[in-house]
């Protein structure tokens, strides 16, 4: 093993054990690449780097694979190291593909919970308003039921009175 392959393997020994402890698995980046491959499409959209971390992660398992078997050439370079470095800085920061996503989720359920919230309000006032209407036009009946009464109760008066002047 070279000096890159080194770093290499260590950094990714750092990442595995990180995947390992946040899903609770003996598998490390296989288990986070294997639980990516199960994310439905429309999840994986909400993470704009869900394809470039995912063949990132299988790239860097394979060079893992190369160097761990012997074989003569495990393609590892700087660049490969700066992506470990880089996703396992992601993952404690909570800016890894699946924290992303559970992030997203909690703002949709933020979200729906306010619209219910909010619709729930709007139908307390419509039902409010619907018994408000009632009641403001039963005391507009009763209002217009006691004034034809007292227009056909003084209304005789109210002519006998017109004549006796006339």
């Amino acid at each position: 093993m070279n000096n890159i392959e080194i770093i290499f393997f260590e950094e990714y020994k750092k990442l595995d054990n990180l995947c390992k402890d946040l899903l609770g698995s003996n598998q490390g980046v296989t288990q986070y690449v294997n639980e990516m491959e199960q994310i439905p499409f429309e999840k994986s959209k909400l993470v704009e780097s869900w394809q470039y971390d995912y063949k990132m992660l299988k790239h860097i398992r394979w060079i893992r694979n190369n160097i761990a078997h012997n074989n003569e050439y495990s393609g590892c370079n700087k660049d490969d190291v700066e992506n470990i470095k880089n996703f396992y800085q992601q993952i404690i920061e909570q800016k890894d593909p699946f924290s992303i996503i559970n992030e997203k989720n909690k703002e949709l359920q933020e979200y729906n919970e306010v619209n219910r919230m909010e619709e729930k309000r709007e139908i307390f006032f419509v039902e409010n308003n619907k018994k408000t209407r009632i009641e403001f036009e039963k005391i507009l009946m009763i209002v217009f039921a006691i004034m034809f009464i007292m227009v056909i109760l003084f209304l005789p008066l109210i002519l006998f009175s017109l004549v006796i002047i006339l």
